[in-house]
């Protein structure tokens, strides 16, 4: 095999191309000549579209922030809500009202506000029991007119405000006529997103939040609401909220005006549309109604959610914010302007044709790119033949350099994961012959290197597990508690983290021992591991302090919370005493304890610990202290 150096191969081949780069030169000038008016023309339209980025922008920016305002508005509207509803409910039931409304039995069972007050309308499931303190509620609940309707009057982007309880009684002002036949006789409100989004599972912070789409039971059609959970103690009493129509977003956000007609509209980080005025919809020919026609007596018994219009390619290009970028919808080229809505997951999205903003400059460019391409085709065919000799002699060159190096690059990606990768064979270029040499060796002593390393390693984790774990639970032992308390508890007094214990003893285990065998001791102190792993999170600690005690190590737990732990592990066990021999029964004694600021090491918890567990055990054992 002849070999030759990598430099006398790349000059050799510069040599070549050298000598061909003077017919390039002659292409080059011309296609330069003829793109300088080309270049001209697309110059004038990027400072034409730079110009509209930034003012559009700007115009986007100023929307957002007003439809931001609006939004933060009603939040804090929704919040004042929240602390008015839950402060009576802690004193609803220590006044009484001089101006009582009145209510009565509906035909289809429901219990309403019979008159307008000007306040709101009050109406009950038919499945709630009206009892005195159902009335009390309904009737010192007017209360809440007073700023029902100065929240309503005095922003008009609201529609309605409302509260509704967890015992089915809706408040909603303004006051609807017949509100009984506005909603189902047996209406359950936590069917509704108006009332589970706020609860304690979809909201655990208790704060303002804002529902998805859906429809209105109260006839206002599309709707999105802001609520807030209202609770007395840790107690639901209910959701109150504030309504803002679909159609009314349109029209007060949606609807400001963009120069070259350019319209708006508002969509979640899924690109799922929330609002879009019918201009939006016919550019990506979707079909979104603006509004919902209810059929006679239709009574909306659960949320309705709008049908979602997914936007791929614009959910693409949101993440580029805060800037515009080109979008190309059903063969349209459009400027797209994207700003989020803070405290939401909405954006703004705004969008104006190319066509209208270029169209005079596009016909100037079309003239002279004709032009170039008349000129362009005449020396195409005339240097043809150069073009195929100069691609297929590149081509020889990359692969001769470039194979080789391939190869060397896929085996580096299987460097210290297989075992055996093989070796790099000779390709005649002796700087690659040197680096596929010393790649090799390299190979063979990693692979030396890491054999060793890994048997190493797994030596001294099995050493390490065998020291630290219990042989019979696989749990872990006193040693490992021992060596582990010590930086553990530094830790807790350092961030003043909350830690308890949970002392846990099998009762009366050497007499099941001596009556039943060791054996049968083994399979019960088994069966007590496995049932304390159901019961304790995956984070909490399981060591075997001794024969039959344990210690369950509970981190950020208080002892209220500890306690409770410990009387599940209880009560459990003696609900599967019911379904076991007599010789598999057992019960547990549990002592319990927490981390003080003056405890120096884990001693000092697991000794209060045991003497809870021995004040249990003067209990009678099979409980908690």
């Amino acid at each position: 095999m002849n070999k030759i150096i990598l430099e006398k191969l790349i000059y050799k081949n510069y040599l070549k191309t050298a000598l061909t780069s003077i017919f390039f030169i002659e292409i080059a000038l011309i296609v330069i000549y003829f793109n300088v008016n080309n270049s001209m023309v697309n110059k004038s339209i990027d400072f034409l579209l730079h110009d509209i980025k930034k003012s559009v922008y700007v115009i986007v920016q100023n929307a957002t922030s007003e439809i931001e305002h609006k939004f933060e508005d009603i939040e804090n509207l929704t919040y004042i809500l929240q602390n008015e509803h839950q402060n009576f409910f802690k004193y609803y039931k220590n006044f009484e009202l001089d101006d009582k409304p009145s209510f009565k039995y509906a035909n289809n069972g429901m219990f309403y506000k019979s008159e307008n007050n000007g306040g709101s309308s009050v109406v009950v499931s038919k499945n709630t029991k009206i009892t005195e303190d159902v009335k009390k509620k309904l009737i010192n609940s007017e209360v809440f007119d007073k700023t029902f309707r100065s929240i309503v009057e005095g922003n008009d982007m609201i529609i309605a405000t409302y509260f509704n309880s967890y015992d089915n009684l809706n408040r909603y002002y303004p006051f609807i006529e017949n509100s009984y036949n506005a909603f189902a006789s047996n209406i359950v409100m936590e069917n509704y997103n108006f009332y589970f989004n706020a609860n304690l599972k979809n909201n655990p912070e208790k704060k303002v939040v804002w529902t998805d789409v859906y429809l209105d039971p109260a006839g206002q059609g599309w709707m999105l609401s802001s609520i807030a959970p209202i609770y007395n103690n840790s107690f639901l009493e209910g959701v109150s909220g504030i309504d803002v129509t679909v159609e009314m977003i349109i029209d007060k956000f949606l609807n400001f005006k963009l120069p070259y007609n350019g319209k708006s509209f508002l969509i979640d980080e899924k690109g799922s549309v929330i609002a879009m005025p019918k201009e939006i919809a016919n550019i990506l020919k979707v079909q979104n109604p603006e509004k919902y026609i209810y059929n006679l007596n239709e009574k909306i018994s659960k949320t309705v959610y709008k049908d979602k219009i997914v936007v791929d390619t614009i959910s693409k290009v949101i993440k580029d914010l805060p800037y515009s970028n080109n979008l190309k919808i059903n063969g349209n080229k459009y400027l797209i302007f994207s700003e989020k809505v803070k405290k939401t997951s909405w954006y703004v999205i705004s969008l104006i044709d190319e066509k209208e903003i270029i169209s005079e400059v596009r016909s100037l460019e079309n003239h002279y790119m004709n032009l170039g391409y008349i000129i362009i085709a005449s020396i195409i065919i005339f240097y043809l033949l150069f073009f195929i000799y100069l691609y297929i002699k590149a081509k020889d060159f990359v692969s001769m350099i470039n194979d080789p190096l391939k190869k060397i690059i896929s085996m580096t990606k299987d460097l210290g994961i297989k075992k055996d990768i093989g070796k790099l064979e000779k390709c005649g270029i002796v700087e690659i012959d040197t680096l596929s040499e010393n790649f090799n060796n390299l190979a063979l002593k990693l692979g030396e290197r890491t054999e060793k390393l890994v048997k190493s390693e797994t030596q001294r984790l099995i050493n390490e597990k065998l020291a630290n774990t219990d042989s019979l639970t696989g749990v872990y032992n006193r040693r490992f508690l021992k060596d582990f308390s010590r930086k553990y508890m530094k830790d807790v007094k350092r961030e003043e983290d909350k830690l308890s214990m949970l002392l846990i003893d099998i009762d009366n285990f050497k007499i099941k021992n001596d009556t039943y065998g060791h054996k049968t001791g083994d399979k019960i102190i088994k069966k007590l591991i496995s049932i304390i792993k159901k019961i304790v999170r995956d984070n909490d600690l399981i060591i075997r302090y001794g024969g039959d005690e344990f210690i369950v190590l509970l981190p950020n737990t208080n002892i209220i919370n500890a306690r409770k732990v410990g009387e599940k592990l209880v009560s459990y066990i003696n609900q599967i005493n019911q379904l076991e021999s007599k010789e598999q029964l057992f019960t547990i004694t549990i002592g319990t304890s927490e981390y003080k600021s003056s405890d120096k090491n884990i001693e000092n918890i697991i000794h209060r610990a045991d003497e809870s567990l021995y004040k249990a055990k003067d209990l009678g054992k099979n409980c908690v202290v």
